[in-house]
């Protein structure tokens, strides 16, 4: 008589386990969150963790995570309408709620890296970005303890504080996680595109006052500007590829930004300056000689109109930029205090309060607000995180030179978008979005900055695996490689 076997269990797959947990999660930190944060339950809560959840599906099954990354984009420009509720002025961005499952999707196929075969890349970004997430969640933990005892904590502080604190961990970690998971082209071509149409949107809502400005009205904020400009104009300057006909509509549109920001809106020095800035950057790139002409030309222009620069400066000055060397300083005063990981997430705003009320206001600067926040040890890495995201894309600026298509023009990109978004900190809280001034709904423009150089260190890994895969087998090293510092020696 034939014996009857039966089958072994089917095999454990823990990713799709892990999807379970995230979605059940999702939801139930929905209702969670709804009962902490809300002034009663609040459906909306419910319906976002929903959303959430299929999204994370959706990305699943789609087999693709590059379209979760597609995602908070498109959130970010057009979705600005639609918040959650937080039981305080602050709203949390639907942005911000996507870009929290991406990374909890990604920690989980981290965390099972055996069965999903998911790994952090070596890159010479690694180290400086969770150094400085680290110093983040330890400033917290050490502000806690360290807090001045008669400091008056108001009861939606402690709220504000995490919140804080997530913002200022997710922000670099979507940078890394999309300098992982970025691995071919058509990604950032696709990206560059949504920009676009968020910029196109924008300025035609503002010069026909239609009412589609609310879509986009808080992700067009901060370093968006940069990103939009410099992604018209480094493909107008770069790219071969693209007809006459289309560089002149990139350069016209590029015309009416530059009118917007610099005439339109002139005291809104954030907005004309840094693309000011990193339009300088990719001129001088493509040609000295034109670089020089423009320089010559700028100079002609604010000597015919003297008398409007002195009145806009005066309009910047009476808006409060005077007094800004006074909250630093002021600011300053309260880190020697707390030298090593400063005050905590938003925490120096408490501090005002105590010692200051009558004379409370932040720092109107991200570098402030970092040494503020958490302190010596905390500008010290987040200075490293910069100066590698600098030398990263640089060598891929140079690694691509003379290409003259999209790559290049995105590569120029990264490094004088990356430059100008830095030198843009000095104007406001544009990468790290201070609780009690853009409130943390401000993750919806500060994404695209920390995004975009994401991308940039993307294109630089694929430029180097390419580099690799084209050498003959024999000239390959005969042990794995352990670092892009390696792998480019070997290239």
């Amino acid at each position: 008589m034939r014996a009857i076997r039966f089958k072994g269990p089917a095999r454990f797959n823990r990713t799709k386990v892990a999807i379970v947990l995230i979605v059940c999660g999702a939801i139930a930190l929905s209702v969670v969150l709804a009962q902490m944060i809300a002034d009663g339950f609040d459906p909306m809560f419910l319906l976002a963790g929903f959303v959430a959840a299929a999204g994370g599906l959706a990305v699943y099954k789609l087999g693709r995570f590059e379209y979760g990354l597609l995602l908070v984009l498109i959130t970010a420009g057009f979705i600005n309408f639609f918040t959650l509720p937080t039981g305080r002025d602050s709203r949390i961005v639907i942005s911000l709620a996507l870009s929290l499952v991406l990374l909890t999707i990604w920690g989980f196929q981290l965390l099972f890296r055996r069965s999903t075969g998911v790994r952090v890349q070596p890159s010479p970004i690694n180290k400086p970005v969770l150094a400085f997430v680290l110093v983040v969640l330890i400033g917290y933990v050490w502000s806690l303890f360290m807090r001045d005892p008669i400091l008056k904590i108001w009861s939606s502080f402690p709220m504000v504080q995490v919140a804080s604190l997530i913002v200022n961990i997710s922000l670099p970690l979507v940078a890394l996680m999309t300098a992982n998971k970025i691995t071919e082209v058509k990604w950032l071509k696709w990206l560059s595109l949504i920009v676009i149409a968020i910029g196109i949107t924008e300025l035609l809502s503002r010069f026909l006052n239609l009412p589609t400005l609310i879509l986009v009205s808080n992700g067009t904020r901060g370093m968006f500007t940069v990103w939009l400009g410099g992604i018209l104009y480094a493909q107008a300057l770069f790219n071969n590829r693209l007809s006459l006909v289309r560089r002149a509509m990139l350069l016209g549109l590029l015309a009416v930004l530059v009118y917007q920001r610099l005439i339109v809106d002139t005291s809104w020095v954030s907005g004309w300056l840094p693309l000011a800035l990193v339009c300088a950057i990719i001129t001088f790139v493509r040609s000295r000689k034109l670089f020089a002409v423009l320089c010559v030309l700028a100079l002609i222009v604010v000597a015919l109109k003297w008398d409007y620069v002195m009145t806009s400066y005066e309009a910047e000055m009476a808006g409060g930029s005077n007094l800004r060397g006074g909250l630093w300083a002021k600011a300053f005063g309260y880190v020697l205090q707390h030298p090593l990981f400063g005050m905590g997430p938003a925490g120096y705003a408490v501090y005002y309060m105590t010692y200051q009320p009558n004379d409370a206001m932040a720092t109107h600067n991200n570098l402030f607000d970092v040494i503020a926040q958490h302190g010596f040890i905390g500008i010290v890495a987040f200075l490293w995180m910069f100066g590698v995201f600098f030398v990263v894309t640089f060598r891929s600026m140079r690694l691509h030179k003379g290409r003259g298509d999209f790559v290049e023009a995105f590569s120029v990109l990264g490094f004088a978008g990356a430059v100008a978004s830095f030198a843009g900190m000095m104007l406001g809280d544009w990468l790290l979005p201070f609780a009690y001034t853009q409130t943390i709904s401000g993750f919806d423009n500060a994404v695209f900055t920390w995004m975009f150089i994401g991308c940039a260190v993307a294109l630089y890994h694929m430029r180097l695996r390419a580099n690799v895969e084209t050498k003959p087998q024999a000239a390959l090293p005969a042990t794995p490689v352990s670092s892009v510092q390696e792998l480019r020696s070997h290239a």
